[in-house]
């Protein structure tokens, strides 16, 4: 009875599985606005190519070398070229739908990232699901900074205020399937740029299969 009981529960899991549509399905699909750099002749060779350990380069319209360096059934990185990067994470729903997580940072001269939400065909998903990506920069500076126990309250503003503009890079982790968000530090003095590496704190985020909660 036990192994009946295994038997079926292997069947459901891999049901499951085959209901999922994979990273692979959704990046040879993706529109020519999100990935503007390579043909379509060229996606299929990244994605032919490509393995988990793996990482193909090909000629983009640019000049330059996009790449898929990290891929996996629900997850991919892309390296669009130098300065440009794409995370694209699949989330399952509670209710076994599939939700297409875009996190496109531009990594120079500071570190920004713009996390966009998608269908599995690509229609636009008009919701953050809990990331504090839309708030606006007083909130998001509020949010991402900490005074220090030890540190004057007049040191804190000051430093504070040196944060500007104000900008947030994103990234996803597989280890432990969360976004973690930080903010990126001004180009200052060295001495200025430890100090607010003190104020500054990272904030985590796990998808539960209907929003993003805190780590």
């Amino acid at each position: 009875m036990k192994i009946f009981a295994l038997l079926i529960s292997l069947l459901c899991c891999t049901t499951n599985i085959m209901g999922q549509i994979s990273i692979k399905e959704v990046i040879g699909n993706i529109p020519d606005e999100i990935l503007p750099y390579i043909t379509n002749d060229q996606k299929e060779e990244l994605l032919k190519f490509t393995g988990s350990k793996d990482s193909v380069k090909v000629k983009n319209t640019f000049n330059g070398a996009t790449s898929i360096d990290t891929i996996s059934f629900d997850y991919a990185k892309i390296n669009m070229n130098k300065t440009t990067e794409m995370q694209l994470k699949l989330l399952r729903g509670n209710d076994s739908t599939q939700i297409l997580c875009v996190i496109k940072t531009i990594k120079s001269p500071l570190k920004e990232s713009t996390v966009k939400f998608y269908s599995t065909e690509w229609q636009a998903i008009n919701s953050t699901f809990g990331l504090p990506v839309d708030n606006d920069e007083d909130t998001i500076l509020s949010m991402f900074t900490q005074k220090p126990d030890s540190m004057p309250e007049d040191k804190f503003k000051n430093l504070y205020n040196c944060i500007e503009p104000v900008m947030l890079a994103a990234q996803w982790d597989e280890k432990s399937n969360c976004i973690t968000f930080n903010l990126s530090i001004p180009f200052i003095q060295k001495d200025n740029n430890n100090e607010i590496n003190a104020i500054i704190k990272k904030i985590s985020f796990k998808w539960n299969g209907q929003n993003f909660k805190k780590c």
